[in-house]
């Protein structure tokens, strides 16, 4: 129940950093990373070469109501460091991430297989708390096909 934690977490202090203890930061990326909170209030690395849908059991896409496809563009993030600062965006984005936590058929779907479209690409392994933090900070922060499959809506 880690990301209950988090939420408290983050109410009580108004930042939470993870950093995981097998990373070694430098100084200017870490400076970058708070500044980048500090604007959108939550900031997380993207890991170029690695697509989500690869990393993501397409079930849980399915718990969004999206398809896979739809992330074939989109990089997982690196899971050792995330910062989270408390304003009503990171609040939508927590709530959205502990609703998928807390349901199995979400984080943890039975019978689901990764789809990766990629050439060459590694994949197989379903990164259960990374592919719902990216799926959920699509819907924030990149659009992605999601606006680009829709039509404009009549005057």
């Amino acid at each position: 129940m880690a990301f209950i934690r988090e939420k408290d977490a983050l109410k009580r202090y108004g930042t939470v950093i993870y950093g995981d203890t097998s990373v070694r930061y430098k100084i200017r990326e870490f400076d970058h990373l708070l500044m980048d909170n500090a604007i959108r209030g939550f900031a997380c690395r993207e890991l170029p070469g690695h697509y989500l849908p690869c990393f993501t059991l397409s079930d849980t896409f399915s718990w969004f109501n999206e398809s896979y496809s739809t992330f074939n563009d989109v990089y997982i993030a690196e899971a050792g460091f995330i910062v989270v600062q408390d304003n009503f965006l990171s609040r939508m984005i927590m709530k959205a991430w502990t609703t998928c936590a807390l349901d199995p058929k979400c984080l943890v779907p039975p019978n689901s297989k990764t789809k990766c479209k990629q050439p060459g690409v590694a994949h197989g392994t379903h990164r259960f708390d990374q592919s719902a933090m990216v799926t959920v900070l699509t819907f924030f922060f990149y659009q992605s096909q999601r606006i680009n499959d829709r039509n404009e809506p009549a005057p």
